[in-house]
């Protein structure tokens, strides 16, 4: 898969300026990526055809930076790095994303500051049929935290 991104966005007041990681999403037959041709796609397009999808990436914009959610095996890859040892066979592996948004203002209601913060992982079925998730939280330079 190729993880390179041409993203050609009239800058100005568009939302996704404002974003450090754009997303790609890997069908059995195709790819969506976020920003394609100038034009973005919107991630309904990724939930309406979740039961294709076998891998969402988060790309850095300007970094060479990526998180990849295996929904083969679930697997997190970072930086394309994959190591092949599976420790536990998953079933019924689910992605889980979103982005939360932490805008301070000043009392004149101006913006003072505006942080994203990605999650990105999975949610599957252990062999004792619980259900597990994984989460990482990303921030904008790329650190991240792993959860539950």
């Amino acid at each position: 898969m190729d993880n390179s991104m041409d993203i050609k966005i009239n800058s100005g007041n568009n939302p996704i300026d404002s974003l450090s990681f754009l997303w790609i999403a890997e069908f059995e037959e195709d790819c969506i990526f976020q920003i394609e041709n100038g034009v973005e796609h919107r991630f309904a397009e990724v939930k309406d055809r979740f039961n294709e999808l076998k891998y969402f990436t988060l790309q850095h914009k300007e970094k060479e930076i990526s998180f990849t959610v295996d929904l083969i095996n679930g697997l997190i890859i970072y930086n394309n790095y994959k190591n092949t040892e599976i420790v536990e066979k998953k079933e019924n592996v689910r992605l889980i994303y979103f982005r939360r948004n932490k805008i301070t203002m000043t009392e004149s209601g101006d913006q003072q500051s505006h942080q994203i913060w990605y999650f990105l992982g999975f949610q599957y079925l252990d062999k004792l049929g619980n259900n597990q998730k994984i989460i990482l939280r990303i921030d904008s330079n790329g650190s991240f935290l792993i959860g539950e």
